[in-house]
């Protein structure tokens, strides 16, 4: 089976709440999200030996004709930095829930 990954995107926001139950509040700095990012993979690979792994992808550092359509398009919404992706599916934004992306990794790789 192949790596899970778990892409988290950090991009200039507005901050606040993004109102969808996601749990998130103000935006993250990104040294914050930058620490976290690598907690997560540290947790990742303890559990998941090789088969997972949490990516950190800054977007201002991205060509905007480069940013795929469906994440300018969150990205550029109401919701705070950072964007958890998890194997290609947007799930979080706002926060880095790592025991709820633990759970869907798991899922993944069962």
């Amino acid at each position: 089976m192949a790596k899970v990954k778990v892409e988290i995107y950090d991009y200039p926001s507005s901050g606040g709440g993004c109102g969808c139950g996601c749990g998130g509040g103000a935006a993250m700095t990104t040294a914050a999200i930058k620490k976290q990012v690598g907690e997560l993979q540290q947790q990742l690979e303890e559990k998941f030996v090789g088969q997972a792994e949490a990516v950190y992808i800054d977007l201002r550092a991205v060509p905007r004709n480069q940013v795929p359509s469906e994440l300018r398009a969150l990205t550029n919404g109401p919701y705070p930095a950072p964007l958890v992706v998890v194997d290609g599916t947007p799930r979080y934004a706002g926060d880095i829930p790592f025991d709820e992306i633990i759970k869907e990794v798991e899922g993944l790789l069962a």
